[in-house]
């Protein structure tokens, strides 16, 4: 069983969630994009609190392809400094694993 990533980012704009995904995806980065429902975000940018309305962007893949998604993350991202956040998920079922391998290789 291989230790998988799960790399999430917040976007305003589902349509920004959805290319993103995309693209990730046609490159063979990523196994799967899941974009959540609206959430709220309240966070301080620019010495101001600020609320705006996201969606999550999350991304299952292996640790050896976060560079290359985030350099992607980084150019295709609207915002200029974007939430990136990636965790190792250690245990994960055998066959999940082999599929999230097989699709990133």
């Amino acid at each position: 069983m291989k230790t998988l990533l799960l790399i999430s980012t917040t976007v305003e704009h589902k349509e920004d969630a959805e290319r993103i995904a995309d693209l990730l995806l046609a490159r063979r980065l990523v196994a799967c994009a899941q974009i959540s429902a609206p959430i709220a975000s309240v966070y301080r940018w620019r010495e101001e609190i600020t609320t705006a309305n996201e969606f999550i962007l999350s991304l299952k893949t292996l640790p050896q392809h976060y560079a290359l998604i985030e350099e992607v993350l980084l150019q295709e991202h609207p915002y200029e400094i974007p939430e990136i956040i990636a965790q190792e998920i250690p245990l994960v079922s055998n066959s999940y694993s082999q599929w999230v391998e097989r699709e990133v290789s």
